[in-house]
């Protein structure tokens, strides 16, 4: 039996550079490839958070919410829970909303796949999975359309081509109603 190496990612200290404000949550990869790129560029109120932790103390400035990604293998899966678990440990201050997982490809994931998603995804408050899209290998990242959580789910009409695929407009409504949830409300301290 072959161990493997923990996967930890660093914790920013200082919010993230860039123009304000910047997006509502963040997309944090479990490894590399795992699709973070692919669903920034599709949800426009999600960015990429570069293999880093945000500092998440910093609310004025910059969101302290979390979006883990990760492919749907036994290593992507193993990673996602890796980082779920420092999330716990290190009592960082950003808040972890969730995991997206994404399909490696096409049909269901073999059994010991599907059996490790359940065991990682009850360690989260909430799970949305991603299909396998295949135009996506030769698709330029730059040319996927964005949807925006304000545009609301667009109505299908028979023969029309849906830009953004269903189960990427299904979790960023997901995403974005966990988010909801997890803001302070205004009336809180009164």
């Amino acid at each position: 039996m072959s161990t493997r190496e923990h996967t930890s990612v660093e914790a920013r200290v200082e919010p993230y550079p860039g123009p304000t404000p910047g997006p509502a949550l963040w997309l944090l990869g479990a490894h590399g490839g795992s699709g973070v790129s692919t669903l920034a560029q599709y949800w426009d109120f999600a960015g990429d958070a570069k293999h880093r932790w945000p500092c998440g103390n910093a609310r004025e400035t910059e969101s302290p919410y979390v979006v883990m990604v990760c492919r749907d293998t036994i290593e992507g899966l193993s990673s996602a829970h890796d980082l779920i678990l420092e999330h716990r440990t290190r009592g960082l201050a950003c808040e972890l909303l969730g995991l997206v997982t994404v399909a490696n490809a096409p049909g269901p994931p073999p059994k010991e796949v599907r059996q490790l998603r359940s065991i990682v995804t009850g360690a989260v408050a909430a799970h949305w999975a991603i299909g396998w899209h295949r135009f996506l290998a030769s698709a330029a990242r730059s040319s996927l359309p964005t949807w925006r959580a304000l545009d609301g789910v667009p109505i299908q009409t028979k023969g029309a081509v849906i830009a953004v695929p269903e189960d990427v407009i299904a979790a960023g409504v997901g995403i974005v109603t966990a988010l909801q949830s997890a803001l302070p409300t205004l009336w809180s301290r009164q």
